[in-house]
């Protein structure tokens, strides 16, 4: 009986486990899944932002290249610069002299209104010309105290220009100022030689911020650009360096730019907190929490003119996008709840399904055994008995081994009544049954209650030598109790008598038990405490 209890509370638990178990892989899958499509979601807006912003970018490119023809159309303008190119050569390069400040000057007073109405009506910041080869600034319009400086190792797209005589665009990093520019060859009539000549290169520049401005209102986004700070101390001269970044964050790299000012502060919080490769490319965008807030952060590289145009160079710095997804992170743990939700409500209604059929089952199992076992020793009744023996019998004969039965009896146990009373009788029985139950060693040994005082004891596969063996076994374990029996003929203490029988003697299972009960007759005629079985 506590074998069948034992074995039934673990298969109980045992599928209870599993259950848990699964459940506990259910809300895994799902919650691994539905984290897979938030990430996959910020991550296609995150690319969506990208395209939009590479188209916004071509935009402005457009836009700055249009305004660099119209002004590179105006042949008045163009005749001053040719004048100031003259002017410079003849007195020997670089600033030039008198005449070429003259000239110069009358082509910031011919251009200077002009091109302020175009800065604050365009976002436009830069107005350039430079004389080549190489870079040589003739005028800054936006800057006209500083020229004459050389930057052929460093704006390219002035190089590239006078020596192609072609327009280009392009992210690039002067002495001063980093930016988009476009630029254009300007070419005029040479009233000298009478043809039409190449005087120079105009470049009309923007920076990142009129572009970032425009482009987080136009899409609902937060957006900056970071430079290296290798590329922009190798590049820009050391006091602009300090004046244009000195209140950026402690990391390596520069904010160039930021689309709105609480964002510059923003920057700050997000870079320590994202995984930021070597090349600035990521494969998907990265949930971060800054200030209470679930951000969802993605960057891509930035290469200026030069990395763009020889293809094998470092980028210059990285984009960075970041959205606020805090609703969409908290919709997401509500998906989490509620799948948790239905795997503890499943796993509760399935318990109970289980532990309602386990209860009927143990139930009907301790019903079955009431009615197979004796209710004060634990062993096996009589009705267990007569059911079982014949097919021992029969699993015994194919096996073509014996089986054998030992009945025993407890010696003049009704003057043990009479003596010591009913309920002391009780308590020698139970404890001769722990007795012989202690003494069987093997699983499919098994003894009975037969009736009264009377006890079977059934051993599977055990010949009569084995059963002498073990009827020693069970007299000796009961003379061990050393109860008490001041009326017993035969000893002080509770004995034993047994009969033995085996399946070689009697076959069928009512003649094995007489011939057991015979033999053990035959030993309370011998005395008592002791045991007899048939002759080999």
């Amino acid at each position: 009986m506590t074998k069948f209890f034992t074995h039934s509370h673990k298969s109980f638990l045992l599928v209870g486990l599993l259950i848990f178990l699964l459940d506990i892989l259910f809300v895994a899958i799902n919650y691994r899944s539905a984290q897979q499509v938030l990430y996959a979601g910020i991550t296609s807006h995150a690319l969506d932002h990208e395209k939009q912003f590479g188209f916004a970018l071509e935009m402005a490119y457009t836009n700055l290249g249009q305004l660099s023809l119209l002004i590179s159309r105006n042949d008045e303008l163009n005749q001053l610069f040719l004048a100031g190119k003259k002017a410079v050569e003849a007195e020997g390069g670089g600033a030039g002299g008198p005449q070429a400040e003259r000239f110069r000057q009358a082509l910031l007073a011919r251009v200077k209104g002009g091109w302020d109405e175009m800065a604050k009506a365009f976002g436009v910041r830069q107005l350039h010309y430079h004389l080549g080869p190489g870079s040589l600034s003739f005028l800054r319009v936006h800057r006209p105290e500083k020229y004459g400086d050389r930057m052929d190792d460093l704006r390219h797209t002035i190089v590239d220009t006078h020596e192609e005589k072609t327009g280009r665009y392009g992210f690039e990093t002067g002495r001063i100022y980093s930016g988009l520019r476009s630029v254009v060859p300007i070419w005029t009539h040479d009233p000298e030689s009478g043809e039409r000549t190449y005087v120079g290169a105009l470049e009309v520049g923007t920076s990142f911020d009129q572009l970032l401005s425009s482009f987080a209102d136009s899409y609902s986004v937060h957006a900056a650009v970071l430079l290296t700070k290798d590329h922009v101390e190798s590049k820009m001269f050391p006091e602009f360096v300090r004046k244009f970044f000195a209140d950026n964050p402690a990391f390596n790299f520069y904010l160039e730019a930021a689309s709105s000012p609480p964002d510059e502060e923003a920057v700050a919080m997000i870079l320590p907190k994202i995984d930021l490769a070597a090349d600035f490319a990521t494969p998907q965008a990265q949930l971060i929490r800054v200030s209470g807030k679930f951000l969802s952060a993605y960057f891509f590289p930035l290469y200026d003119y030069q990395a763009d145009r020889q293809g094998s160079l470092s980028p210059s710095g990285f984009v960075l996008f970041w959205d606020d997804v805090s609703e969409l992170v908290a919709e997401f743990r509500r998906s989490v709840w509620i799948n948790i939700l239905f795997a503890v409500s499943g796993f509760i209604v399935i318990e109970a399904i289980l532990l309602a059929v386990f209860r009927r089952e143990l139930r009907l199992e301790i019903l079955k055994k009431q009615a197979m076992t004796d209710g004060l020793t634990g062993f096996f009744n009589r009705h267990y008995f007569d059911k079982t023996l014949e097919r021992d019998l029969n699993l015994a004969r194919r096996a073509g081994k014996e089986l054998s039965l030992i009945v025993c009896d407890v010696d003049s146990f009704k003057k043990f009544n009479d003596r010591y009373g009913h309920q002391a009788g009780d308590r020698c029985l139970v404890e001769v049954a722990g007795a012989i139950g202690k003494a069987l060693r093997r699983e499919s040994d098994w003894a009975v209650r037969f009736g009264g005082e009377e006890f079977v004891v059934v051993l599977p596969g055990t010949d009569l030598a084995g059963a002498r063996l073990m009827a020693e076994r069970l007299l000796e374990a009961v003379r061990r109790l050393r109860i008490a029996h001041e009326a017993s003929e035969v000893s002080p203490f509770v004995t034993l008598s047994a009969g033995i029988a085996t399946s070689r003697e009697a076959d069928d299972p009512a003649e094995l038990f007489n011939a057991a009960d015979r033999h053990l007759y035959q030993a309370k005629e011998q005395g008592r405490d002791r045991w007899h079985g048939a002759l080999e």
